[in-house]
């Protein structure tokens, strides 16, 4: 069972009550010389909690208003724990604790036994006073509690903080507020987490308390990085298994689609022959049209001429190549009325091959009665 417990320590009973909101009080007799019994009850009757919170009640409590110096809480406590017997009327080491009005102490072996006690049944995680567990519940104004064989406690609280303890003979008067477990438990269990110095402690046991928070924390702080490494891991394997199902996809789409694809490719390369077939067709009456000009280059140039690389822009032709006198084809072409602006575009360079001289030639004219369309050959 996870659940907390808060637990009162009265003059001759124990009142526990689970945090569950159900508000049950249990009550046990008890022994503060031998306290193993009372522990078994509540062990019978609760299970074993996740952790326990100890109310002292103001049976076992000394109280004093000392005039300490405006330092820290924690400073206040330190001075107190010191000098002891100066400020309670004890003799033996002492646990303490103050919120800076009231003061409050008891032996501290007597409280050491009884949380060791109660340790041994669940994780003891706060230790408070009835008077500071009222305050930090909100309980204000004056109420009164059980103080001890035939004696009441009062206790004023304001802007919670204790201000003023007494201790008067017999009963609470017809009247009067008077705390229980249920209206001081949640003050306790927030204690929990609110600082040491408002605990009843002595140096010991706040070392201890203050190691288990420690602990704790450090626990809370790898659990948290270990989920969030668990959530990193878990978005990476998504993401991993997304990929790979997108990739999947991915290869089924171009497997479905690879004959549409080549079906498209067929039918794009059809479209643009069909387009330079129409085009042919439309200019092959022209002069200027390439196969037009082919001819009349292959009737024109010499046998002995050779062409390596033919280019045409559209308007503008141009021949490499060799022949045995060069020199002669700029007036050969120039000299039809087909061609116009013939010009070498490079030298002549002339060279022997076979035992025969060769000279080459690169000419550039245009097709007379060119248009601005046309294309490559």
């Amino acid at each position: 069972m996870s659940r907390q417990v808060c637990v009162l320590l009265d003059a001759d009973a124990v009142y526990a009550m689970a945090r569950d909101g159900t508000g049950s009080v249990t009550r046990v007799p008890w022994r503060p010389d031998t306290p193993a019994p009372m522990i078994d009850a509540l062990r019978a009757a609760y299970g074993a909690p996740s952790a326990l919170v100890v109310i002292v009640g103001l049976a076992w409590l000394e109280w004093a208003e000392p005039q300490l110096p405006p330092v820290a809480n924690d400073l206040r406590v330190r001075m107190l724990q010191r000098d002891s017997d100066r400020y309670f009327a004890l003799r033996l080491p002492a646990a303490v604790a103050t919120d800076g009005a009231v003061a409050f102490a008891m032996p501290s072996a007597r409280l050491t036994s009884w949380i060791e006690a109660l340790s041994a049944w669940s994780p003891v995680r706060a230790v408070v006073t009835i008077g500071q567990a009222a305050a930090l519940a909100g309980c204000n104004g004056e109420w009164t509690v059980p103080a001890g064989e035939q004696a009441t406690g009062a206790l004023g609280i304001r802007n919670g903080q204790v201000q003023a303890v007494r201790r008067v003979r017999g009963g609470a008067a017809d009247g009067e507020q008077r705390l229980s477990l249920n209206d001081v438990a949640e003050g306790a269990w927030r204690a929990i987490d609110a600082g040491l110095d408002l605990q009843l402690l002595d140096a010991a046991m706040r070392q201890r308390l203050q190691r288990q928070r420690t602990r704790r924390w450090w626990q809370a702080a790898a659990g948290a990085a270990a989920a969030l490494m668990l959530v990193v891991w878990s978005a990476d394997r998504w993401r991993e298994r997304q990929f790979v199902a997108w990739e999947r996809e991915a290869h089924a789409l171009t497997l479905a689609t690879t004959g549409a694809r080549a079906a498209q490719e067929r039918l794009g390369r059809a479209v643009r022959e069909q387009s330079a077939l129409a085009e042919a067709s439309r200019r092959a009456a022209q002069p200027d049209a390439p196969a037009a000009v082919l001819a009349r280059l292959g009737a024109l140039l010499p046998r002995d001429a050779f062409v390596q690389r033919l280019e045409w822009n559209g308007a503008e032709w141009r021949i490499d190549g060799s022949a045995n006198d060069a020199a002669l084809l700029v007036p050969l072409l120039d000299a039809d009325a087909q061609f116009v602006n013939v010009r070498a575009a490079a030298p002549s360079l002339r060279y022997r091959e076979g035992g025969r001289a060769r000279s080459s030639f690169s000419l550039v004219f245009h097709a007379a009665g060119a248009t601005a369309a046309g294309g490559t050959p």
